[in-house]
């Protein structure tokens, strides 16, 4: 259970190919409830918060972003929940730096990510996991494509050149987690339209996601990714099939957009089934 969490992070994982500028600004907050299925049965896991901030990374201009996940009341009596990720990317939106403090049931450790290089063919990182006082671990990993934590793709999953992306078009970038690099293929499925309920629904673009990590209860089509289609790049809902079932997450609320949220498409009263 907590290895799947520890991976909700990458439901917001994309691509490197991007558009001009940053759809996103100081200030953005995003909201998400998070279900999981087991069988027929449907319940609200928790919750996951993710914003950014404007900041500095050793003395440069920096995006600083942050992730928290909250278990519900429910889920905490089967497993409580209280992680957050941080991030730093330049202003080119490569990443940083990144730590994650994880605090699940008995579990509790934090983990740090050193970028040292970083580019579309190759990527270094430093990975440095520490529990109370005691070093597990401290190691360098590589990845022959662009590699990124777990918190900086959230907003790389944003700034694909959706508009030029071509039906069906693959992407390959890599993400670390733990010791491990965790291999990630991305297909482009073109444009759809998003039931939020029966009177809103979303433009949406539409990815598919391959992903090499045993937490899946398949590597290929592992997740689904829906983001809106204006020109804010939201993630609206993930879909991801798990081993131990299913599960989803789907955007709440929002605060403080960089543009006017133009993807929702409401439905009049008077065409809607009576």
């Amino acid at each position: 259970m907590k290895r799947i969490f520890s991976l909700l992070a990458l439901f917001f994982c994309i691509s490197s190919v991007y558009a001009e500028g940053t759809p996103f600004g100081d200030g953005e907050i995003l909201k998400y409830n998070i279900r999981f299925k087991w069988g027929l049965v449907m319940v609200k896991a928790g919750t996951a918060n993710y914003a950014v901030q404007g900041s500095s990374y050793e003395n440069n201009s920096a995006y600083k972003t942050t992730l928290d996940f909250r278990s519900s009341p429910f889920f905490d009596g089967v497993f409580k929940i209280r992680d957050t990720l941080f991030s730093y990317m330049n202003t080119d939106l490569e990443p940083l730096y990144h730590i994650r403090k994880i605090n699940e049931g008995k579990t509790r450790f934090q983990e740090e990510v050193f970028v040292i290089d970083h580019d579309v063919n190759y990527t270094k990182v430093r990975v440095r996991r520490q529990s109370a006082e005691t070093v597990k671990f401290d190691t360098l990993l590589v990845s022959d494509n662009a590699g990124y934590d777990m918190l900086s793709i959230f907003a790389f999953a944003r700034t694909l050149d959706y508009p030029n992306l071509e039906q069906n078009q693959t992407f390959r970038i890599s993400s670390f987690v733990g010791t491990d690099k965790v291999n990630i293929t991305v297909h482009f499925k073109g444009q759809a339209i998003l039931e939020k309920s029966e009177s809103v629904k979303y433009k949406a673009c539409r990815l598919s996601v391959d992903i090499g990590d045993s937490a899946f209860n398949e590597t290929k089509n592992a997740m689904e990714i829906w983001v809106s289609d204006d020109k804010n790049h939201i993630p609206l809902k993930i879909k991801a099939k798990l081993k131990i079932g299913a599960a989803e997450a789907d955007l709440t609320s929002w605060q403080n957009l960089k543009y006017p949220f133009a993807s929702e498409i409401t439905i009049p009263a008077s065409r809607l089934k009576k």
